[in-house]
């Protein structure tokens, strides 16, 4: 449990300041591939084609940087979940110097749990995540996850997965 707890406040503290830093109101997916770029020092590319999965990333020898590969037939806000958590890969695997936890995030297990959390931390981040919680005041749970999701353009279950890890449910 104490690695799971590590993974959690690596993967947060880093999508936070890859928010700040991109000075955007709402999270951008473009602002966190230049945020990548610029702090790793690498090159991101973007494909869309009719995968098993929902995306992959792996390294791009016309580049020197990565190429995530994201299935077209997804929903836009898997899209965007799943380009998250593909270049969370790519903080993971440059990254020690942003202090990453050198335990059980090096098990896949680690790697796939801190690419969740970073996605999620990203695109909902914590401030703004509360802040919209409390301002929808309706006292129907479901209904206010369901304006969380398309405010914040992700699925429901994943502001119901965010809700809880933030202790609002």
């Amino acid at each position: 449990m104490k690695e799971y707890k590590s993974i959690n406040i690596a993967a947060e503290c880093i999508a936070e300041r890859a928010y700040k830093d991109t000075n955007d109101e709402l999270p951008s997916i473009l602002s966190l591939i230049k945020w990548t770029e610029k702090n790793f020092n690498t090159k991101i590319r973007i494909a869309f084609g009719n995968l098993c999965g929902s995306g992959l990333v792996h390294s791009d020898p016309d580049t020197g940087g990565y190429k995530i590969w994201i299935k077209n037939s997804e929903p836009d806000f898997r899209q965007r979940f799943t380009l998250c958590h593909e270049i969370a890969h790519v903080v993971r695997n440059r990254g020690l110097r942003y202090g990453l936890y050198t335990g059980d995030i090096y098990s896949s297990w680690g790697e796939e749990r801190f690419c969740h959390r970073f996605a999620a931390a990203f695109l909902m981040p914590k401030e703004l995540f509360y802040y919209k919680w409390n301002v929808i005041r309706d006292s129907n749970i479901p209904f206010k996850k369901a304006r969380l999701a398309k405010f914040f353009n992700v699925s429901g279950s994943t502001v119901d997965i965010r809700a809880k890890e933030l202790k609002l449910i």
